[in-house]
């Protein structure tokens, strides 16, 4: 009996090692595809300057449209890989994903110098890049079954830490001597106004090669994880079971029905989920891409609006890290509540400290870090609705942002013609304030 026992732990011991060497090779996939999107807050500048250059005239904040693109695009085709595995294998549809992502990121280094390339780069790489999230998220899941929270904190830590990458490479290669920006004014486009920009031809004209360097870090972060990342095999499932009865890592907050997914969107909670995956977006947008154009005209120093955009990207990486902990503990309800109850008067916060550097900082971080609560969507679906199709159930839900990010946009491009910052930001808090008393129906 000793024997068999010490055998059956030996056996855990093994897995448990194989599933954090997955989950691990498997996050880099995840940060290779968010490199060139959470970097682009801090690129949003120097693009605009370079395609002003060009002779593109357009308002500066249509350009934080190409995000929305991005997360539109990942929320309707990310379930593409669930449906093409039916009749390929997921390994080898994941290899051609990454491969047709790095090509595309290559191609900008010739394509990228019109507004249009831009818009329809954002919208394939969220074609290929969604189908790389939920494959990542669905074997996460699948390698760690009874902690699937924490599992899902790991990879959106790697997912954050993509946008310090991008702050760090645009402060050190585009701008490295701190070159201020210049007020222009083109009398061809009167409605445009005065915009600010780099004139400095060594600042914009390095934009070309910023897509050269990303690809490079997508194809030496992709390629552990189209080598090493698959599904367990029955054998190894097998051998979970017994580690899942008997360690003290059981998460507890695992629904006891495993729904399907059309009795899952036969639910009341589901739709509140669903609302609340909507919000997400909003706050994610938020604290990732406007920091850098809240404060253009009161913050004249782009090293240090840049260091933020570093700064935000550790402390989102860290909040995604720790709410998906956190939701481990203490559940979905609890964990989406807290989250929500911090951002929605630190957005609005934000008005107010954009004129003080350092509590600026102070407040971006705090709302990017509590956005971090984006990875708890998968971690929610298993503990209200079981692991049965998590990945489609994944896609389903992550739908909601599709409105989120259309919202975002509709509200960015009313700041510009109807109303100021401030009722920008309030409009972006009220959904985040709804969802936060909406978190509470999650029983």
């Amino acid at each position: 009996m000793g024997v068999y026992r010490s055998s059956i732990f030996d056996c855990c011991s093994a897995v448990r090692w194989r599933a954090r060497f997955m989950l691990m090779v498997g996050c880099l996939g995840p940060c290779a595809m968010s490199v060139p999107v959470f970097s682009y807050g801090a690129m949003i500048p120097y693009i605009y300057s370079y395609l002003w250059m060009q002779g593109q005239r357009f308002e500066m904040l249509e350009l934080n449209l190409h995000p929305s693109l991005f997360l539109m695009t990942v929320t309707s085709f990310g379930s593409l890989i669930g449906l093409l595995s039916k009749v390929m294998n997921e390994r080898i549809l994941y290899a051609m994903f990454s491969l047709v992502l790095s090509l595309l990121m290559l191609s900008m280094y010739w394509l990228g110098n019109t507004y249009l390339s831009l818009s329809l780069y954002m919208c394939a790489l969220g074609i290929c890049g969604g189908n790389v999230l939920v494959y990542i998220i669905g074997k996460a899941v699948e390698w760690n079954p009874s902690k699937s929270g924490s599992a899902n904190g790991i990879i959106g830590f790697f997912i954050g830490i993509s946008g310090l990458i991008g702050s760090f490479v645009c402060t050190l290669y585009v701008n490295p001597h701190n070159e201020i920006t210049s007020k222009v004014y083109d009398p061809n486009y009167p409605s445009l106004g005065n915009v600010t920009i780099f004139t400095d031809p060594s600042v914009y004209e390095k934009v070309p090669f910023l897509w050269v360097i990303f690809t490079i870090m997508l194809v030496a972060l992709f390629i552990p994880s189209v080598i090493f990342v698959r599904s367990p095999t029955p054998d190894e499932v097998c051998e979970m079971t017994p580690l899942c009865e008997d360690s003290f890592e059981v998460n507890p907050l695992t629904s006891a029905h495993n729904y399907s997914v059309v009795e899952m969107l036969k639910t009341v909670k589901f739709w509140v989920l669903y609302f609340i995956a909507m919000t997400m977006s909003l706050a994610l947008l938020s604290g990732s891409e406007l920091y850098k154009e809240l404060a253009k005209d009161t913050i004249l120093d782009d090293t240090f609006l840049n260091v933020i955009g570093a700064v935000l990207a550790i402390a989102n990486a860290f909040g995604r890290l720790l709410w998906g902990i956190i939701m481990d503990r203490i559940g979905s309800r609890w964990a989406l509540f807290l989250a929500f109850a911090i951002i929605t008067p630190s957005t609005v916060m934000l008005y107010v400290t954009k004129y003080y550097p350092w509590p600026y900082l102070v407040n971006v971080c705090l709302v990017s870090f509590n956005s971090g609560i984006f990875t708890g969507i998968a971690p929610a679906l298993v503990e209200l609705f079981g692991h049965r199709d998590i990945s489609l159930k994944y896609s389903v839900c992550l739908s909601g942002e599709l409105f989120g990010c259309t919202l975002f946009y509709v509200l960015s491009i009313g700041s510009v013609k109807l109303y100021n910052d401030l009722t920008f930001l309030i409009l972006i808090a009220v959904p985040c304030g709804i969802s936060c008393l909406a978190s509470l129906m999650l029983i």
